[in-house]
């Protein structure tokens, strides 16, 4: 995984720390490049590094034996791949795959350990995170029950959105079917709807929000019931640390 010169977006939790403790904990970290499907680290396995995105996304997925890996969260720079390592277990509940090419923080488990250890608002900050990533595991399993197809796929497009920094990112229908637990064909007519709503378009494996407020209206409750909830947790980012990230109300 190269490293890269320079830092394109901040990662929100970090922000969130008093300069000496920001200071401290990028002291550890290096600036590394998220592939598209790269395998980050596996369910029930130690993890090598922990992770603060900048640009990149990644993908928290489960696999059952004999079906393919269904999603159940996404990290963007409003968060951290890791942050379990809390609770003082060195195993990650899921697997964990870039869902979006970019730039991320990486740092060791045992310098994650030692900063978690001298740094209290670092701790306070992760532990408010770990418990808007576990809302997230949760919420997003009651929408997958309960949710028709189009709306989450709305909601899973909203998100993505909001990680990417860009109105356009790769994503195949096999990729979203595998991701949303459904089949490919499902997948072609809900995102066939929103293009001939012209609220997406699709091309050669590249999604393009064309209209992000009529993408919002589609979607189920269960997006802007996250981005409340992380508010409530964590505050609001500046649109300069988090880009769109979690500024929703208001917005288009």
């Amino acid at each position: 995984m190269p490293t890269l010169s320079y830092p394109l977006i901040s990662n929100y939790l970090i922000d969130l720390l008093p300069n000496h403790e920001q200071l401290l904990l990028l002291q550890h970290t290096e600036l590394v490049q998220l592939s598209f499907g790269t395998s980050l680290c596996e369910a029930n396995q130690a993890y090598d590094y922990l992770y603060f995105p900048l640009s990149g996304f990644i993908s928290l997925a489960i696999q059952l034996k004999g079906h393919k890996p269904l999603e159940m969260g996404l990290i963007g720079n409003e968060g951290m791949l890791g942050a379990t390592l809390l609770l003082g277990i060195n195993l990650a509940p899921t697997q964990a795959i870039v869902q979006g090419n970019g730039s991320a923080l990486r740092i060791s488990v045992a310098a994650m350990q030692l900063q978690l250890s001298h740094s209290p608002q670092l701790r306070h900050v992760i532990q408010r995170y770990l418990f808007v990533l576990m809302s997230q595991l949760s919420q997003n399993a009651a929408c997958l029950h309960f949710h028709e197809l189009e709306h989450r796929l709305a909601r899973w497009l909203l998100m993505s959105h909001n990680r990417a920094h860009s109105n356009s990112f790769h994503l195949t229908h096999q990729f979203l079917a595998d991701m949303l637990g459904v089949r490919r064909s499902g997948v072609t007519v809900a995102a066939g709807n929103l293009q001939q709503q012209q609220i997406i378009s699709y091309s050669r494996g590249v999604i393009s929000v064309l209209n992000r407020r009529a993408l919002k209206t589609v979607a189920c409750a269960c997006y802007q019931d996250g981005i409340i909830n992380y508010v409530k947790m964590l505050g609001q980012p500046t649109k300069d640390s988090a880009q769109r990230l979690l500024a929703e109300q208001g917005t288009p």
